[in-house]
């Protein structure tokens, strides 16, 4: 049986082929493929009978329309001085290497003639690009919906995957661990004094008449990051009941009890303060 790292890495080769293009290439960097979401990918389709290559096109497929999305999300808006030519012409070629990768997606499932998952990918993009406006513009006003905005975010393309072949197991495990994931990331922002964005909603549903100029004083973000680590302690149960279903010499139960040990060691100031 073939190693689950070499698997990956031959999966993550597959995809970064298909995604070279030389003029890219040579003034941006490679596109990021997100390891967790291609082992769910994985874990998913390994469960299917279908062959090897059908099994490797559509993970593939999948993979570039993430891809996509992610390369469009890193797509700047502001230009520094001095250096305005540079800038809009990598933002002019991020929006491109998006388009070219959703492009890619769809060649290769439109030539399978692969309807249904095109339609579901389509899908998902859809949902996952509703979400990002209301995180954007901030109009979530309840921490359950802002969950559920992140997980449809993170999730969906893997989600309605599992769905279209009737895998709940796969629905359950990727909303949950992919969540777990973002939370995490957007704790790690705002403790190094990055943009979080979940931690700017979290802040205007718990602090309503504060001017959303001035800055959090330290018992905001003290209440903000157990607030937050109520948020990651919810996914991690979600994530472990999950789990839990899965054979135990499976490789991914490994990988997700390594995140749940890793977020568990994170949140910890939650339990320790609470």
């Amino acid at each position: 049986m073939l190693n689950i790292n070499n698997l990956l890495t031959k999966l993550k080769g597959m995809i970064e082929s298909k995604a070279n293009h030389p003029y890219l290439a040579e003034f941006l960097d490679k596109p990021l493929i997100d390891e967790d979401k291609l082992l769910l990918l994985w874990g998913l389709f390994n469960e299917l009978d279908m062959p090897e290559e059908d099994k490797n096109s559509s993970i593939l497929s999948a993979m570039l329309m993430q891809v996509a999305l992610d390369t469009h999300e890193n797509v700047t808006n502001s230009v520094g001085s001095g250096e305005s030519g540079k800038v809009l012409r990598t933002r002019q070629l991020t929006v491109l290497a998006g388009d070219f990768y959703s492009g890619l997606y769809y060649q290769i499932l439109a030539d399978e003639e692969n309807l249904p998952l095109i339609r579901i990918l389509a899908s998902a993009t859809k949902d996952m690009n509703e979400h990002k406006i209301a995180l954007y513009q901030k109009t979530i006003d309840e921490t359950s919906g802002l969950l559920h905005s992140l997980g449809v975010i993170e999730s969906s393309l893997i989600y309605k995957t599992a769905d279209l072949y009737k895998l709940p197991l796969w629905m359950e495990l990727s909303r949950s661990l992919l969540l777990l994931n973002r939370l995490q990331s957007e704790k790690d922002r705002f403790l190094t004094g990055g943009k979080s964005l979940a931690m700017e909603i979290l802040a205007k549903i718990s602090f309503s008449n504060k001017d959303k100029y001035s800055e959090l004083s330290k018992e905001q973000r003290k209440f903000l990051l157990n607030k937050m680590d109520h948020c990651i302690i919810y996914a991690q149960k979600s994530a472990k009941q999950a789990a839990d279903k899965l054979s135990p010499a499976s490789q991914l139960k490994k990988r997700v009890s390594a995140i749940l040990e890793q977020t568990a060691v994170a949140a910890s100031s939650f339990v320790e303060e609470g």
